[in-house]
């Protein structure tokens, strides 16, 4: 904080608009005058800080500190809609300078923008593909998912992964279930009380205009080229099918995972 420090304690506006101080502005290489904007230095202060207090560990998204507070009367803090908790930022002008909030609320079931997480959890351990893993976590984010599960948590670190999701998985919850481990953990969904389902052409297989969605669900996806193994569908309590009018066998599984959620989410929104 000392640099930051030094710099609001030196710079001095008066000084800066006389016409010493513009003379004194330094000269690019195009021999064109270039001031230093105080709200670039601003924000490259406030990033700094940043990193000194998170020790180095910044995430794409350069977040705020935020935390769940009371507040006084006469505060003037905003009264959340729905019941929502109110938040006290700690750093007040970021919203100006471009910097992301951390999301909250997760713990109350809400996601990153506010609104109610859905009952729904998306299943993607049978996935390999970075850009399948990123495109679902785009989707889940966008539709409010409980959580998407992926086979491995390092996949957040890719930058394919990051520029794909659009950053999405920072605001989404991202679980991990290997694919030795998938068989155990659907059991466990299904005693918990959700209801598998998944998206694969079989003889049982319902088309998805006619699949009433509701409640806790688990959507499962399947592999790339394979679909979902026998030794996982008997694991499924029901199977859903995408109708297709082309010669194409069937969707790219991000395609047919982006469908499925769109009708879950829009099917609960009419029940809303």
């Amino acid at each position: 904080i000392v640099p930051q420090t030094k710099f609001f304690h030196n710079y001095d506006v008066d000084t800066a608009c006389t016409p010493e101080g513009l003379l004194s502005i330094p000269v690019d290489e195009g021999d064109e005058a270039c001031p230093i904007h105080l709200v670039e230095v601003m924000k490259r202060c406030l990033e700094e800080v940043y990193v000194e207090a998170h020790e180095g560990e910044v995430p794409h998204w350069k977040q705020a500190e935020t935390s769940v507070v009371g507040t006084p009367p006469g505060a003037g803090a905003d009264d959340a809609p729905g019941g929502r908790t109110t938040f006290q930022r700690k750093i007040l002008p970021l919203d100006a300078l471009g910097l992301a909030l951390d999301r909250h609320g997760d713990a109350r079931g809400r996601n990153a923008a506010g609104g109610r997480r859905a009952d729904l959890v998306v299943c993607a351990s049978l996935i390999d593909k970075v850009p399948n893993l990123a495109g679902l976590a785009r989707t889940a984010e966008i539709f409010a998912a409980d959580c998407l599960v992926v086979p491995d948590l390092a996949v957040k670190k890719l930058d394919n992964f990051k520029s794909i999701s659009v950053g999405a998985g920072d605001w989404v919850d991202i679980k991990e279930v290997r694919e030795k481990d998938l068989l155990g953990w659907l059991r466990k969904k299904r005693a918990e009380g959700y209801c598998v389902v998944g998206i694969e052409q079989t003889s049982s297989s319902t088309c998805i205009t006619e699949t009433v969605f509701g409640g806790k669900t688990v959507l499962l996806l399947g592999r790339e080229k394979e679909g979902i193994p026998v030794e996982y569908l008997q694991e499924v309590d029901r199977c859903v099918e995408i109708p297709q009018m082309g010669i194409i066998r069937s969707l790219n599984v991000h395609v047919s995972g982006a469908i499925t959620m769109w009708e879950y989410t829009k099917q609960t929104m009419v029940k809303k």
